[in-house]
């Protein structure tokens, strides 16, 4: 699966290692769109022998609000629509991408998905996310911005 060429930050949540964390990567192509690929195991488990539907959403929420921050927007997510098209196996590579769809006024409104190794999307998700920088702090707690500016 190709993923974009820059390396980019991110949450604990997300970043830190296993089993708290998922220990996915991302990056962004060219254009800010995020993409990273990452195998799920059993402490995510949902359905026997899948992946939780909330660590699915968990997911596409950071690669979408991870795309918004990258490009300058301090969001906090406001909506998330999550479309559960398959069932997504344990212990399988995934590819999760998310990038800005377009922004207006405050609101930025971002798209992601989930897909199998075969190609068929597993996950969908839009979601719409809000300018806050009085909860999220200045951009120097951006924590894509650092690495967004070495590359």
């Amino acid at each position: 699966m190709e993923i974009g060429k820059v390396p980019v930050g991110g949450t604990q949540f997300l970043n830190g290692p296993k089993p708290v964390g998922f220990d996915v990567r991302f990056y962004a192509d060219e254009e800010g769109r995020f993409s990273g690929t990452v195998t799920v195991d059993i402490s995510k488990q949902g359905p026997p022998g899948h992946v939780h539907g909330g660590a699915l959403a968990t997911l596409l929420d950071e690669a979408m609000g991870g795309a918004a921050w990258y490009k300058g927007h301090r969001v906090l997510a406001v909506n998330l629509d999550i479309s559960f098209k398959r069932a997504v196996p344990l212990d399988t590579e995934i590819l999760i991408t998310g990038e800005v769809v377009r922004v207006e006024g405050h609101k930025v409104f971002a798209a992601g998905k989930i897909t199998l190794p075969d190609g068929t999307i597993a996950v969908e998700g839009k979601g719409v996310f809000v300018e806050a920088p009085q909860y999220v702090g200045n951009d120097n707690q951006n924590p894509f911005a650092k690495l967004r500016s070495e590359s």
